[in-house]
C-alpha cells in the first residue's frame, strides 16, 4: 500500500478511536470531506441507510427524466470500460440522491451490493463518498480505500465529479465505483468526458428549446440557425461516438489509443460548448453589459461556425490576416453584427471566395471583407464596438480552426 493510503489507514485508526482528525495523514480533499462528515454527524462504522420510499423515488426519477436519458449512453459506456471487474456507476441528483447505477450482477444485486435509486449519499449520512463529496468540492475527487470515512466503504476506490446542465447550474453528478484501485487509475479521464458529454447532452436539449423560440422572424435569418444548430448536433454525436469507442478500448486495456480518443473527444466537446454558446447568442435576442473581448478570437469562431454554409453554397472562405485585438462590446450584440456581415459576403461570393481580413484603427475595428480576386469588391463594415488593446498589443493570434484558447462559454454567456 502506498504511504498516503497507509496514512489514511493510520488517520482512521486514531478517528475511531479518539475522535481526532490528523491534518498531517490525510490528502487535503479527503481532510475537508472527513471534516464535512464528521461536523453532519456520519458514523464511522457504518452509513445511515436514508433515501426515499419507492414511490418517492420513482417520482424523482420521473421529474429528472431527462437527465436519465442524457447520462444513460455515457453510464453504459462507463460500465462497458469497467470490463469484468467488479463496479458501479451511479448518477445522482444535485442532492446527491442516487437516480440510477449500471454495473455487474453482484455489486447491483449481491450481498455486498452498492445503494440503489433513492438512497441517500451525501456526506453527513455517508461520509467521504464519490457522489456527496463531489458535489460537496464542487468538482472532481478520488477516494481509495482508507479514505473514505466510513470502514464498510474501504474496499472501493471511488471518483465522482458533477456536471451541469443547459443553464450553468449543477443537475447532478457521476460517479465511478471499483474494487480494485489500479483499475481506477485508468477511469479518471474517460469519466470526466463523460460528465462533460452529459453537459453537452443538456445544452443540446435546451438548444433545441431555444430553437422553437426563435422560429419568428429575426435579424438572423432563422434557416441559417436551423442548419447551424443540425451542424452543432452533429459535433455532438460525434463526441458520444468516440466516449463509446473509448470506453471498450478501455475495456480491452488498449491505454495508447484510449488516450487518444478521449483527447479527440475532449477537444470535440470543447468544440460543441464554444459552438453552442456562439449560437445561443446569434439566435436570442439577449444582450450584455459590455466587456473586453477577442475580436480575433469571435472572427475565427463565427468563419469556423460558417464552414458547412459556405461548403453547401460552394464558397470558400480563407483567412489572410487577423490582427489579435481586444474590444469592449456587448459580445452578443458584437457576433449577430459579424455573423451578418459574414453571412452576407457568403452569399454575395456565389460560388466563389471569400477573403477574410481584420484590421484595426485607432478609433475602432474594421473588419474587411474582400470577395473573389479581381471583383474589386470590398464590405466595410462598422463594428459595435471601442479599441481597448490596439493590434500587436493583445493576446497572440489563434490558429485559424484549432481548438479555442479561450472560453466562449464565459466569453458569450
Amino acid at each position: 500500500m502506498v504511504a498516503w493510503l497507509d496514512a489514511a489507514l493510520e488517520a482512521g485508526r486514531l478517528y475511531r478511536s479518539v475522535g481526532a482528525l490528523d491534518e498531517e495523514q490525510l490528502r487535503p480533499h479527503v481532510l475537508r470531506a472527513w471534516a464535512r462528515s464528521h461536523g453532519g454527524g456520519a458514523d464511522p462504522s457504518r452509513p445511515r441507510a436514508e433515501g426515499l420510499s419507492s414511490l418517492d423515488t420513482e417520482r424523482l426519477r420521473d421529474r429528472h427524466g431527462g437527465l436519465l436519458r442524457a447520462a444513460e449512453p455515457y453510464m453504459r459506456a462507463l460500465s462497458r470500460a469497467s470490463g469484468d471487474e467488479r463496479h458501479a456507476v451511479m448518477l445522482g441528483d444535485a442532492r446527491a440522491i442516487v437516480l440510477d447505477v449500471r454495473g455487474d450482477k453482484q455489486s447491483i444485486h449481491g450481498p455486498e451490493r452498492v445503494p440503489g435509486p433513492g438512497a441517500l449519499l451525501e456526506e453527513s449520512a455517508c461520509g467521504a463518498n464519490g457522489v456527496g463529496t463531489a458535489l460537496a468540492e464542487g468538482g472532481y475527487v478520488e477516494l481509495v480505500g482508507p479514505e473514505h470515512f466510513i470502514q464498510g466503504f474501504h474496499a472501493f476506490t471511488c471518483q465522482g465529479i458533477p456536471f451541469r446542465d443547459g443553464k450553468g447550474e449543477v443537475a447532478g453528478v457521476l460517479s465511478v465505483s471499483v474494487r480494485r484501485p489500479e483499475v481506477g487509475r485508468g477511469f479518471r479521464e474517460i469519466l470526466l468526458c463523460a460528465a462533460h458529454a452529459i453537459e453537452m447532452e443538456l445544452l443540446a436539449e435546451r438548444l433545441e428549446q431555444d430553437m422553437e423560440r426563435v422560429l419568428a422572424a429575426r435579424d438572423v435569418p432563422t434557416e441559417e440557425l436551423k442548419r447551424l444548430l443540425q451542424d452543432i448536433l452533429q459535433v455532438q454525436a460525434a463526441a458520444r461516438l468516440r466516449i463509446e469507442i473509448a470506453a471498450d478500448q478501455l475495456a480491452r486495456n488498449l491505454l495508447t489509443h484510449t488516450r487518444d480518443l478521449i483527447q479527440l473527444a475532449a477537444t470535440v466537446l470543447c468544440r460543441f460548448r464554444r459552438r453552442a454558446a456562439l449560437w445561443r447568442a446569434l439566435a436570442l435576442d439577449e444582450t450584455v453589459a459590455p466587456r473586453p473581448v477577442a475580436l480575433d478570437a469571435t472572427v475565427r469562431d463565427i468563419a469556423e461556425l460558417l464552414e458547412v454554409e459556405s461548403a453547401v453554397r460552394d464558397v470558400t472562405m480563407t483567412i489572410q490576416e487577423i490582427e489579435p485585438v481586444v474590444v469592449e462590446a456587448d459580445p452578443h450584440t458584437l457576433a449577430r453584427a459579424l455573423f451578418r456581415v459574414l453571412l452576407g459576403a457568403i452569399k454575395a461570393a456565389r460560388g466563389g471566395v471569400v477573403h477574410l481580413a481584420l484590421r484595426s484603427r485607432p478609433t475602432g475595428g474594421e473588419l474587411c471583407l474582400t470577395l473573389a480576386p479581381g471583383l474589386g469588391v470590398t464590405l466595410n463594415a462598422p463594428l459595435p464596438v471601442r479599441i481597448l488593446v490596439p493590434a500587436r498589443q493583445g493576446a497572440p493570434e489563434r490558429r485559424a480552426h484549432g481548438p479555442a484558447e479561450h472560453d466562449p462559454a464565459e466569453e458569450m454567456a
